[in-house]
């Protein structure tokens, strides 16, 4: 067993002349192999915990040896309810494992949350950023942007901006060759998104009610923090090319699990049968996210997916200069009136 995955050890890709019912039944019938690592030693966090991947993916830490994990969840109570089953199926020290509230509706809940993980944590080897969902329809969150934009995009890129100074830490006061890792679970839906199908930046698009729906905004909003992970890749690349802390996305591909919880239930019995069809397992979609972190310095700011590193750009769009400047300074502009030194954090000035 190894603590770092080699990319170019894994035989993985999909065929890319399949349509897109074939394309899943392939990606069903071919799950990612549930990779031989070890966590031995580190300490993990994952954002979205209590449900669905991320919860798979604390159990799979767990089970690989975990030192502690840390349980980013909207209550105590089901964080509560999460320890204990995580707990018993990992066979993991209750004691362990951490209960951590943040609500990804709120700024000044992000902000608070970093706060208290850098008093509680002296190091911080693993994030896991899983938070997410379809909502179903146009609702603003409690700072005034569409609810998946704030969860998925801006909350997140602000989390993880906030905590690079303790992985910063991490990474200078570890005995280990590893790196911290900051991974992005993202969504192939990302690579779909065209400029030719939205009116205004992209960003005004997913905050725009009338260009709203749901599906399409989770493969934009996703693009959006696609976007936001490779500049924040960029900003942790030293001048010899080599990173400070990894980060990385990564798809684990339509998994049945609750990512759709908001809609009626009728949705989800008509939908069942098709689900089950294309989908994987949310344990096997974990695997796709825990190995993800241990991939290596080679995985930096790019996707992981059905075992394999993409070696091209996923989306046309990523290749336009203006288009990627136009996310970023969007993004941007909207956390620095909650965090005005943003850029500083970013950069390691602060």
């Amino acid at each position: 067993m190894t603590s770092l995955i080699h990319p170019n050890d894994f035989p993985g890709g999909i065929p890319h002349t399949l349509g897109f019912y074939s394309r899943s039944r392939w990606s069903v019938k071919h799950p990612p192999v549930d990779p031989d690592v070890t966590f031995v030693g580190k300490n993990i966090l994952i954002v979205g915990a209590n449900t669905g991947l991320g919860f798979e993916s604390a159990v799979k830490f767990a089970q690989k040896g975990a030192a502690k994990l840390i349980l980013g969840v909207r209550s105590t109570e089901k964080g509560e309810q999460a320890k204990q089953e995580i707990s018993k199926r990992a066979g993991m020290d209750s004691r362990k494992i951490e209960i951590a509230v943040v609500d990804l509706d709120s700024f000044s809940s992000v902000k608070l949350f970093v706060s208290s993980l850098e008093i509680d944590n002296s190091r911080l080897d693993v994030v896991l950023l899983n938070a997410g969902g379809v909502w179903p329809k146009y609702v603003k969150s409690s700072e005034g942007y569409e609810t998946s934009l704030q969860v998925m995009v801006l909350s997140t890129t602000l989390l993880a901006i906030l905590l690079l100074p303790l992985l910063r830490k991490s990474a200078t006061v570890s005995n280990r060759d590893e790196l911290p890792h900051i991974t992005f679970v993202s969504s192939q839906s990302h690579m779909e998104v065209k400029a030719e199908d939205y009116t205004g930046t992209l960003l005004q698009a997913v905050n725009d009610e009338k260009q709203f729906s749901p599906f399409t905004n989770y493969g934009r909003n996703k693009l959006l923090a696609f976007v936001a992970m490779r500049y924040i890749a960029q900003a942790t690349t030293k001048l010899d090319g080599s990173p400070e802390v990894i980060v990385n996305a990564c798809c684990p591909f339509s998994t049945i699990s609750n990512i759709a919880r908001d809609f009626p239930w009728w949705f989800h019995w008509l939908m069942a049968p098709f689900v089950y069809l294309i989908s994987r397992t949310t344990e096997e979609g974990s695997r796709t996210c825990v190995g993800a972190t241990a991939l290596d310095q080679s995985s930096h700011g790019k996707f992981w997916h059905h075992d394999w590193l993409y070696p091209y750009v996923t989306n046309q769009l990523l290749e336009d200069e203006h288009f990627t400047e136009q996310c970023w300074d969007g993004v941007t502009d909207i956390l620095e009136t909650t965090q005005p030194d943003l850029i500083e954090i970013l950069h390691g000035r602060k």
